[in-house]
């Protein structure tokens, strides 16, 4: 998987940090559109590690916006 993608600050990110915004955002898709589908345990656990996922996107100036509507 290379491709390329730039932050808010117009720089480039590397190829891993590319694959930890892919991994977020396909996360965030994937609470947004079936959490009622998981079970509490794991609705939960998805929620901490999108937290955690956050820190890093916010670190890379991704801009990954505000998650409250998820329940995190």
């Amino acid at each position: 998987m290379t491709h390329q993608m730039k932050n808010l600050m117009d720089a480039d990110l590397s190829e891993a940090e590319c694959m930890v915004v892919d991994v977020y955002r396909q996360l965030a898709r994937t609470v947004e559109m079936h959490s009622d589908e998981l079970p509490p345990f794991a609705k939960r656990n998805a929620l901490k590690a999108m937290a955690a996922l956050w820190q890093v996107m916010n670190g890379l100036d991704m801009d990954p916006g505000q998650v409250y509507h998820l329940g995190a």
